[in-house]
């Protein structure tokens, strides 16, 4: 184990806002479902298991997600589902022997390549960066069965790195991937698609249809495009699309 960072990946279940029925039995049910299927499967699936992973949910559906919870195999211990008042005392007690806290950003329906983990512990950023910012993908759609690549500026995987000693003290900045432009930066896995953007039906983000829309003239490999560090002009391309069966299998096989 690397005594020179910890990394932790935060997942954010129902602890935000974002869909009003988010504290329902029918989307705790649906979203704990995807989160099995795909983003601990692609967990457990990491060549390095050296890293901490929470699932953030809403207090007030606690109960209602241990008992669905219950349904399911027992999850291992560096895998488990906290409150955000949780995260924050388990977060204090996991970083404390450590120099740096690695706080790794994924969706729980979504995934990373296998060896994504394995490549961060062996990743040497410099000595003042605050983010790393992955850019290659692919979008995935689970109903369709369709695969495609996906460039994005500004994505919501990577990392933010903090010194344990300021964070410690509580004087550490709490920058998430959002903040990933306003901060000194390094662009990771160039080229090499290393995350799945997940579509599963009921998104609230985007759909494949909408990804097949995004197009750069004279661009066929989104994943042949230069980092983008443009802050202030969103940069997004999508292509091509995998439809051989076997190649979309073996490129998933390699994520969950």
């Amino acid at each position: 184990m690397s005594e020179e960072k910890k990394l932790i990946v935060e997942m954010l279940f129902n602890n935000w806002g974002a869909t009003a029925d988010r504290l329902t039995t029918r989307w705790i049910e649906y979203r704990i479902n995807l989160f099995m299927k795909f983003a601990l499967k692609s967990l457990l699936l990491q060549s390095s298991q050296d890293f901490t992973c929470y699932v953030l949910y809403d207090p007030k559906s606690e109960k209602l997600i241990n008992e669905i919870l219950k349904k399911y195999p027992s999850l291992p211990s560096h895998i488990c589902f906290v409150t955000p008042k949780d995260y924050q005392s388990h977060n204090m007690r996991d970083i404390e022997k450590f120099k740096y806290l690695y706080r790794v950003y994924l969706s729980s329906d979504d995934m990373y390549h296998q060896d994504f983990i394995k490549k961060l512990h062996a990743y040497k950023p410099h000595k003042d960066t605050v983010a790393l910012i992955p850019q290659y993908g692919y979008i995935y759609d689970s109903v369709q069965k369709r695969l495609g690549k996906f460039f994005f500026w500004l994505p919501s995987y990577g990392v933010t790195i903090i010194k344990v000693d300021e964070y410690l003290r509580g004087q550490a900045a709490r920058y998430t991937w959002r903040d990933a432009f306003k901060v000194p930066r390094e662009f990771i896995h160039i080229k090499e698609p290393i995350w799945i953007n997940h579509i599963h039906g009921q998104n609230t983000g985007t759909t494949f249809a909408n990804a097949l829309t995004w197009k750069i003239a004279n661009v066929h490999d989104a994943c042949t495009l230069e980092p983008w560090n443009n802050n202030k002009q969103p940069k997004a391309a999508f292509g091509p699309e995998i439809t051989e069966p076997n190649d979309i299998e073996q490129i998933l096989n390699r994520f969950f």
